[in-house]
């Protein structure tokens, strides 16, 4: 299980494009989000030259103008989506895992740098991740909120403490985890080798985290984006063989040893 994130800053150009090609040759992932697309319409021929075959479902947001805009690409072989729906600045889609027949959601998120228009995506996705409690929810994307004076290094001294406030309470009531970034520190880099942040991520419920315990997310080098790629994949390593399960009372059968 492979999903990606990235904000590509602008996927009009042929070579952001080629970008997006080689990362999905590279990695093969079941599910790819892209933010800030700057595309008003997005079609079969541009994502079937991205995901390079014919066994893909896409879903997008439009972007206003020449900015924001969102697409999410997923593998019909892996995942069954049964529903795609779109709110302001976030677009989700609902199905199920093929394999094994897990319930999924996952919102594919680029919030808006101004924070009152970040709550009111913080309060409807809120809203829409209580509706569908059942299901297990990753969301992802580029959030521009960071949870931490940790997460920013800047030239300016400045305060964020209501700005972050607000996106933590939106991750602690809707029950969900931010796992350990791995790679890097920080998602977002500016020119000047100062000023970074860590904007990027993925946030898993708290039924993800049982169904598949072992999830790891990797913050991978930049390309043409000034985001780094965000990779969330499971970590089959770290846990070696399964445990062997038996009750003590086999030992008493005299065919055990």
């Amino acid at each position: 299980m492979k999903f990606i994130s990235y904000n590509i800053r602008r996927l009009g150009s042929f070579e952001k494009r080629k970008e997006i090609q080689k990362i999905v040759k590279l990695h093969r992932p079941w599910i790819l989000c892209v933010q800030e697309t700057k595309l008003e319409s997005i079609n079969d021929f541009l994502c079937s030259s991205l995901w390079g075959n014919q066994n893909y479902g896409f879903s997008y947001r439009p972007s206003v103008g020449a900015s924001s805009g969102i697409l999410t690409i997923w593998d019909t072989t892996e995942v069954d989506v049964i529903i795609t729906r779109s709110l302001a600045h976030v677009v989700i889609i609902q199905g199920k895992m093929v394999k094994i027949g897990a319930d999924f959601s996952l919102a594919n998120v680029y919030a808006p740098c101004d924070p009152l228009r970040r709550q009111d995506v913080w309060n409807h996705l809120g809203t829409m991740i209580g509706n569908f409690r059942e299901t297990c929810w990753c969301v992802c994307g580029d959030f521009n909120s960071i949870r931490s004076f940790a997460e920013r290094k800047s030239r300016v001294v400045s305060s964020f403490i209501e700005d972050y406030s607000h996106f933590n309470l939106f991750i602690d009531s809707n029950i969900l985890f931010n796992l350990p970034l791995c790679g890097k520190n920080f998602t977002w880099f500016i020119g000047d080798g100062v000023s970074m942040s860590r904007l990027d991520r993925f946030l898993l419920s708290e039924d993800w985290c049982v169904i598949w315990p072992n999830m790891v997310q990797r913050a991978l080098n930049r390309g043409l984006s000034d985001h780094c790629l965000i990779l969330l994949s499971m970590d089959e390593e770290n846990w070696g063989p399964r445990p062997r399960r038996m009750l003590k009372c086999w030992g008493d059968l005299p065919s055990y040893k």
